[in-house]
């Protein structure tokens, strides 16, 4: 078994999005959106690799910020995240 050094993408983005109010509210409604989690996936796709935020680019900063975020997940991709986890804890305390 070969682990790569370092957080696991699903840490990755439970560590970040949740915590970041930028993007929160918006990974919010689509993780409500899809309890499946292929939503909330498009969506941070679209920040991570497309630099848009639902279909609006981003600026300098939030640019800077998704290229932490790709160097944190060190070339894997977002597809092997657990979405599930990452919605749960997105939704935790919203009703």
């Amino acid at each position: 078994m070969h682990d790569s050094p370092g957080p696991s993408p699903t840490e990755v983005v439970i560590s970040w999005i949740p915590h970041d109010a930028r993007f929160r509210d918006r990974a919010v409604r689509h993780a409500l959106a899809d309890t499946g989690g292929r939503l909330l996936f498009a969506y941070v796709d679209n920040l991570v690799n497309q630099d848009n935020d639902d279909g609006r680019p981003l600026d300098e900063y939030d640019l800077r910020t998704m290229s932490a975020v790709r160097e944190d997940l060190n070339r894997r991709s977002l597809a092997s995240v657990d979405w599930r986890r990452v919605r749960d804890k997105l939704v935790s305390g919203v009703h």
